[in-house]
């Protein structure tokens, strides 16, 4: 099972996480979409892994949508702003990355 404690900032950088604990999910032959920070790892498909311009663009795409998951996480301040237990923060993650997706479903920007 994933833990979903808090990974300290700068102890954990995000290729760290990945590594550590998410690589070990993927399936066999299964790949994730990636920035350029993780370059180099065979699970992942860095910026310019494409074929041709719908798939590069494609791409864009999702690292663009996931950017505004990411702002609106950030609007939200779950991550800096523990007004909770520590040990509680993988359910507030939970509960806002929800909030988040049903903003995006319901709510046009």
């Amino acid at each position: 099972m994933l833990d979903h404690s808090p990974f300290a900032a700068g102890a954990w950088p995000d290729i760290s996480i990945f590594r550590n604990k998410l690589k070990g999910l993927l399936s066999p032959g299964e790949k994730v979409e990636a920035d350029a920070g993780y370059r180099g790892d065979a699970h992942t498909s860095p910026p310019d892994d494409c074929n041709n311009m719908n798939e590069y663009l494609m791409k864009q795409d999702t690292r663009s949508r996931h950017e505004t998951v990411n702002r609106r996480i950030k609007q939200l301040k779950c991550m800096k702003e523990f007004r909770h237990d520590k040990a509680d923060h993988g359910f507030c993650f939970d509960a806002v990355a929800v909030i988040t997706q049903l903003g995006m479903e319901y709510r046009s920007e």
